[in-house]
């Protein structure tokens, strides 16, 4: 499962087989806690504006990685459990009241039907079988309840700097993005069985960073990712970032990197 930010902007798609993931590898936990911005309150913000909600009493956070995402649902809801199948992510998730967390898979979720009033997922749906998922998401929710997916789209644009989207073609070319789910399309377009869309929502997001806060992002990356799981050194890649990427930087703090959020709202509906 993917977890907090996705890797490029919604059109690109490199789907074969069914993959293994990437995210699972050894010590990448530690490197997606350090490396990935924090946007998720900003996005369930807008959720719960589209939704017409405030608060959640049990809330359950679906592909929660390193719990980014979980504890910003734990802000509005009693209580909030985050499920991942990735040992390596649970390890880096930070304990704390009212939040607890299980191993599994989102398409088999250890729950009893009607468990929770809110399912939220932030760019993790794409590694999903997804008619199973919303099938899980359907019998676990409440009436009343609801599922909000929301993803974080680097866009390859730095403000001021056009040169940067040509190093984003390259860096892309050289670490490619590994395959994701074959199975279904973009929920964001074809509603789910089971559900009505209630609004889905893009957004602009721009987030400063330095060049050391882009290289820990860009490592937090399913290609980055990748690349170290089929081999190469991990310093030997974060190596080649910090080179390429070194101009960029030059007598400046702070660079503006573009980023594209985006929200969608479900209900479910029964017969």
């Amino acid at each position: 499962m993917a977890r907090g930010t996705s890797d490029f902007a919604p059109g690109k798609k490199r789907c074969v087989t069914r993959p293994e993931n990437p995210f699972a590898a050894e010590g990448v936990g530690a490197l997606y806690a350090k490396g990935r911005p924090y946007h998720h309150p900003r996005a369930l913000a807008r959720a719960l504006a589209m939704l017409g909600e405030t608060h959640v009493r049990r809330g359950l956070d679906v592909a929660c990685g390193t719990a980014m995402s979980t504890r910003a649902l734990r802000e509005i809801a009693d209580e909030v459990v985050g499920a991942d199948r990735s040992p390596e992510m649970l390890a880096a998730a930070p304990r704390g009241e009212g939040i607890a967390y299980v191993r599994s898979t989102a398409e088999e979720l250890p729950f009893p039907a009607g468990s929770f009033d809110a399912i939220t997922v932030s760019s993790g749906v794409h590694w999903f079988d997804q008619p199973r998922f919303f099938a899980e998401a359907h019998r676990l929710l409440a009436p009343g309840g609801w599922v909000t997916l929301y993803d974080h789209y680097f866009l390859g644009e730095m403000a001021d700097v056009p040169a940067f989207a040509e190093w984003t073609r390259v860096a892309f070319d050289r670490y490619p993005l590994p395959d994701r789910s074959p199975q279904v399309g973009d929920p964001r377009s074809e509603v789910p069985e089971g559900f009505v869309k209630v609004g889905d929502e893009f957004y602009g997001d721009d987030i400063d960073m330095t060049q050391d806060e882009f290289i820990a992002y860009e490592m937090s990356l399913s290609p980055f990712v990748a690349a170290v799981d089929r081999g190469s050194r991990r310093e030997e890649v974060a190596g080649w970032l910090r080179e390429t990427t070194s101009d960029f930087f030059a007598g400046v703090a702070v660079r503006t990197i573009s980023f594209l959020g985006s929200v969608t709202g479900l209900r479910p509906v029964w017969p």
